[in-house]
């Protein structure tokens, strides 16, 4: 399932306000989706300049093998705005 602009821009709010960290498991981005159509987190984050977000919070994964048909290809991709984490993926 997907989520819609209004349900990732409510939950951006809620992880703000919680003080807690989203992972976005946006493996099957790329795979077509007629309705909803698919939105990245990081499109509310960037776009949506109205509402308030911690970047450090937000990370999201995606993967190669399952969108582009590779079993066996196991390349995971990590895209966050915190530094540390990004740091601590890289070990």
């Amino acid at each position: 399932t997907v989520m819609d602009r209004n349900t990732l821009r409510t939950v951006i709010t809620f992880i703000n306000e919680k003080r807690i960290h989203l992972i976005s498991d946006e493996i099957y981005a790329a795979t077509v989706f007629s309705h909803p159509s698919f939105i990245s987190i990081a499109e509310i984050i960037e776009h949506d300049t109205d509402i308030e977000c911690d970047r450090n919070l937000v990370h999201i994964v995606y993967s190669l093998s399952k969108v582009m048909g590779f079993p066996g290809f196991r390349v995971g991709i990590i895209y966050s705005y915190n530094d540390t984490v990004v740091d601590c993926t890289r070990k």
